[in-house]
């Protein structure tokens, strides 16, 4: 298998499943850390990862999320989501 570009944007309450499915491949260590919400405020209720990555990875978390070929603006844009900004 090769290595593909994918955005995966997972909810909260499956994320660490899914960070568990990746850390399981090669390259898939520290995955879908990056927080989101609809209000930009934490906590976050989704996380993404996106770039180019092992094939299998996608595989391994598409039960889990969201998988699409859109660059990340788009991703949020299209899910309604936002980053999180961290309160001090």
């Amino acid at each position: 298998l090769m290595d593909i570009f994918a955005t995966i944007i997972v909810t909260a309450a499956k994320a660490q499943a899914a960070r568990d499915a990746a850390a399981q491949i090669p390259g898939g260590e520290g995955m879908l850390t990056t927080g989101l919400s609809s209000t930009a405020q934490e906590p976050a209720t989704h996380f993404i990862s996106s770039g180019t990555m092992p094939q299998e990875i996608v595989e391994a978390v598409a039960d889990l999320a969201e998988v699409s070929d859109l660059l990340p603006l788009e991703a949020l844009q299209a899910s309604g989501l936002t980053l999180c900004v961290p309160s001090d």
